[in-house]
């Protein structure tokens, strides 16, 4: 700046010096011309503030002005000055013309897929191709002060549309329904948020895992080592709560998070707590009465408390730590001696060591928990079968408490009677809330 110059025509010399280099690059239409600055003027659209400026512009060159820029910007110009221009151009070098012939259809195309899903909050996104993200980001160096990215003006754009179209809101932090405008493809994609519900789970019978268990040669595609299901268990506590959920809500799937879980072959006689999550759902405002009553239908699964819940709660769930009441019956491999039997009256919160059970060792670590088994009682079955109900911490293994695992907890009922363990049937009678 010279002597002379003050600050604000510094500023005036800068905005003249940002449209010249815009306008120096090759044809640029007046909403990439005005989005260079866009965070000018509030209120007044970018194509119209690009319309200003190539106006303000093409009033300098006719005046005499001597400015670097390329002249099919001002072919529809009628200069008292200059020649006019024959140029058949029109093919913005920044956005290549997607504001005219993409965005329009790329609206449209939203507006119909949103129609489908129920929602009352909204966000859009824009995700550009190669050649786009380079330009953008040169206009945005050439003019940093002052400019958005093409992203921005694309959001603007749809989001207003969607406003307008289905009276929602937007919300930037936890919308219900995510709209991508993607360049790459040309095409708009729709992500609607999980809807979470929470409940507690009876597992009725035995014989059927928590979730569903997909066969790990086909990944639930069907073949000759699964039968062709896709499956490893003709059912699970998640296909049975899932069916009616997904179906009044539209969604896809499910994802299931239940508060720890039990063996495939133990029942679950009190309510476990859990959150299932439908995903891509359509429909969020669904009957829960009505889905606990088709589920609670089931032969093999009951189920109560439905209410909306949210993420927060899936971490909740996963991070209680419930104490649990088993029954077992248990048959040992010689008679029981009612001496030896008395000792188990004397198992009053005592702390027991157990190492990872051979059984999950392919899928967990080796390691050394500290459990506390809060009370053991017993009632006599016959000479070589016992019903015990035992009360323990949360994350104990109960069956290897009862058969020892090898030597792997310590100690162990069979341990202490000095008896092998042939058999248990186990049911969760209780879990502590």
């Amino acid at each position: 700046m010279s002597a002379e110059e003050t600050p604000s025509e510094k500023d005036a010399l800068e905005i003249i010096r940002i449209a010249s280099d815009i306008l120096n690059i090759g044809y640029v239409c007046d909403k990439c011309l005005g989005r260079t600055f866009s965070k000018l003027l509030h209120g007044m659209p970018n194509e119209e503030k690009g319309r200003s400026i190539r106006n303000f512009i093409a009033l300098l060159l006719d005046s005499g002005v001597t400015i670097n820029v390329k002249m099919e910007n001002f072919q529809e110009y009628n200069f008292r000055r200059l020649d006019k221009l024959q140029s058949n151009k029109t093919v913005c070098f920044v956005c290549e013309n997607i504001f005219s012939e993409i965005v329009p259809k790329l609206v449209k195309e939203a507006i119909k897929k949103a129609k489908r899903y129920e929602f009352e909050t909204f966000l859009v996104g824009t995700v550009l191709n190669k050649a786009l993200h380079e330009k953008d980001q040169m206009i945005l160096k050439i003019s940093p002060n002052y400019s958005e990215s093409i992203k921005d003006e694309i959001n603007r754009i749809l989001g207003k549309s969607i406003v307008e179209k289905f009276g929602k809101s937007v919300n930037y932090i936890d919308p219900q329904l995510q709209i991508l405008v993607n360049l790459k493809k040309l095409k708009v994609e729709i992500r609607s948020k999980n809807l979470y519900i929470y409940g507690g789970y009876k597992k009725l019978v035995r014989g059927i895992p928590q979730t569903t268990w997909y066969c790990k040669r086909c990944r639930g595609k069907g073949c000759k080592n699964c039968n062709w299901k896709g499956k490893m268990y003709r059912s699970s506590v998640q296909q049975i709560i899932e069916k009616p959920l997904i179906r009044m809500a539209k969604g896809k799937k499910s994802s299931f998070h239940g508060s720890g879980r039990e063996d495939i072959d133990v029942r679950c006689l009190d309510y476990r707590p859990f959150v299932i999550e439908i995903v891509d759902p359509k429909i969020r405002n669904i009957d829960l009465y009505r889905a606990k009553t088709e589920i609670n239908r089931s032969k093999y699964v009951q189920v109560s408390d439905l209410k909306f819940a949210s993420k927060d709660d899936v971490i909740s769930v996963k991070e209680a730590k419930n104490d649990k009441v088993y029954r077992a019956i248990v048959t040992f491999s010689k008679n029981l001696d009612k001496r030896e039997l008395e000792k188990l009256s004397n198992i009053n919160n005592v702390r027991i060591l157990q190492k990872t059970p051979i059984r999950v060792l392919h899928r967990r670590a080796d390691l050394l928990r500290e459990r506390v088994v809060k009370r053991v009682e017993y009632r006599i079955l016959s000479k070589r079968r016992l019903e015990l109900i035992i009360e323990c911490d949360a994350g104990t293994y109960v069956k290897e408490f009862i058969h020892g695992d090898e030597g792997r907890t310590k100690p162990s009922i069979a341990e202490i009677l000095q008896n092998k363990v042939k058999k248990i049937i186990l049911d969760v009678i209780e879990i502590k809330k």
